[in-house]
Parts: structure tokens; sequence; C-alpha cells
């Protein structure tokens, strides 16, 4: 649970890591093995997704000084 502004914006960067990766492997890997390698780390960028969005529709109690 993203709990403040730099821990969003360290799932961002994750985020950002993991597409890279799934670019790289798109470019070596077949499509049917692609598609069984990629499924998890899609998952996880789904994950990492709604936790930010989550995290930016809250209503802060107080602000986060980040």
């Amino acid at each position: 649970m993203i709990q403040t502004d730099d821990q969003m914006l360290l799932a961002e960067q994750c985020i950002a890591n993991l597409r890279r990766v799934l670019l790289e492997a798109r470019k070596v890997h077949p499509p049917q093995d692609y598609a069984r390698m990629a499924e998890p780390i899609l998952l996880e960028i789904q994950q990492r997704e709604q936790e930010i969005f989550e995290y930016l529709i809250a209503n802060p109690e107080q602000p986060v000084a980040s």
C-alpha cells in the first residue's frame, strides 16, 4: 500500500522498469514464450497502477511531506 508521495514515485519508476523489461523481451522471445513470461509482469504492473490510483484518489487527512 502506498502511503507517501515518495512511495508513489518509486512505484512509478518500478512500472517504467517493468515496461522496459517487457519491451526488450518482445525483441528476443517468440510470441508464445513472451506471452507466458509477460503475464505475471503485466499483473504486477496492473497491481502497482491500482495502488497508485488508490493513493491519488484518497483524501489525505493532512498534507504529506515528500
